[in-house]
């Protein structure tokens, strides 16, 4: 008869954390899934729909994504790379068909939920009363607007880069400080979380 291995805390707290994920990303589907087959509209249409430097791939596309003085700033009246080009990775992926660009919305939500969980848990709430503030904030109605709404991914990408933003921050906080002289490691994460920051932005 095989020994079966004995099961570690990390272990138990690894199977939870994908639990909470699995329930999240399918109350979250389940809740959303009337706005999967909505169409382009509104912004949607200059973001994506009819956005050749989205829907074709090129390293000139992608440099006037990214440049703040392009063309692209023009078209969709601000500055915002990191939103198109989470749009131009879905129109390779999905193309037109809208449930794909919805797709990815909500799994940005779920995605910004659960990093919620974490945010509560690291700041000093019970594991059990951050799970259920984080699936309050999932399926609750004030988010429907930015999760339903394709062009919306920008609202749900910044939220989410902002609080891995500041898990990372709350990582370099160590106590007690270490003395002056002593120098700070080399994999010192301030570097990470100030560029989550400037991405959310």
């Amino acid at each position: 008869m095989a020994k079966r291995t004995p099961t570690t805390r990390a272990d138990r707290r690894a199977g939870a954390g994908a639990a909470v994920a699995l329930a999240f990303a399918a109350l979250a589907f389940a809740v959303y899934a009337p706005a999967l087959h909505a169409p382009f509209f509104s912004d949607d249409l200059h973001y994506v729909q009819a956005n050749a430097y989205v829907q074709t791939p090129s390293l000139a596309n992608a440099r006037a994504i990214w440049s703040p003085v392009g063309p692209v700033v023009g078209i969709v009246e601000n500055y915002a790379p990191v939103h198109l080009s989470l749009h131009a990775l879905a129109w390779q992926a999905f193309g037109a068909d809208v449930v794909g660009h919805h797709a990815l919305n909500v799994a940005m939500h779920v995605v910004a939920s659960l990093l919620l969980v974490q945010w509560l848990r690291r700041s000093g709430v019970a594991t059990r009363a951050a799970v259920a503030l984080g699936a309050v904030f999932l399926v609750h109605p004030a988010n429907v607007e930015a999760v339903a709404w394709i062009s919306q991914v920008k609202t749900t990408s910044a939220l989410a880069l902002a609080l891995a933003a500041l898990l990372a921050h709350l990582s370099c906080l160590v106590l007690p400080l270490p003395p002056i002289s002593t120098p700070l490691p080399s994999t010192t994460p301030f570097p990470s979380h100030l560029s989550l920051h400037a991405l959310a932005l």
